[in-house]
């Protein structure tokens, strides 16, 4: 496994992080797909701190990001506890997080799991990583 910087302004990398995003299985920010055009110009944006593909014998196979708040976010289109375990040691080890802003961002990376990833919180635990909150979305309480 290889983590591959991702260049907002390599049309290799655009198309293949928009099959990553077409592909995978478990979403939390996003619940339809949105048109290449809106990807790439997502990925032109490159909003985030540190992006990359994740590459594993010639293909690319997922995405790993940290985002300004010290989240890391995981995607693959191949669910490995092997592949989330060596990627978020990889990203850990090469990064360090941000200082902390009270209310904002947290002095530690965080990592957001859909609850219906299992083999991505069965990873987790093997590292160890301490749980530490449970999110929900409200659409239409009233």
């Amino acid at each position: 496994m290889e983590l591959i910087k991702v260049n907002p302004h390599k049309i290799n990398h655009v198309r293949n992080l928009f099959v990553i995003l077409a592909r995978k299985k478990f979403n939390i920010s996003h619940t339809c797909l949105p048109t290449y055009q809106e990807h790439k110009k997502f990925v032109e944006n490159n909003p985030y701190r540190f992006w990359y593909l994740i590459l594993n014998d010639n293909k690319y196979i997922g995405v790993i990001y940290v985002t300004f708040e010290n989240v890391i976010g995981i995607n693959t289109i191949i669910s490995s506890k092997e592949l989330y375990i060596s990627a978020i040691k990889s990203i850990v080890n090469s990064h360090k997080p941000l200082d902390e802003v009270k209310s904002i961002r947290n002095k530690y990376f965080v990592i957001n799991i859909n609850p219906n990833n299992k083999i991505l919180i069965e990873a987790i635990n093997i590292l160890g990583l301490c749980h530490i909150q449970n999110t929900y979305i409200v659409k239409n309480l009233f």
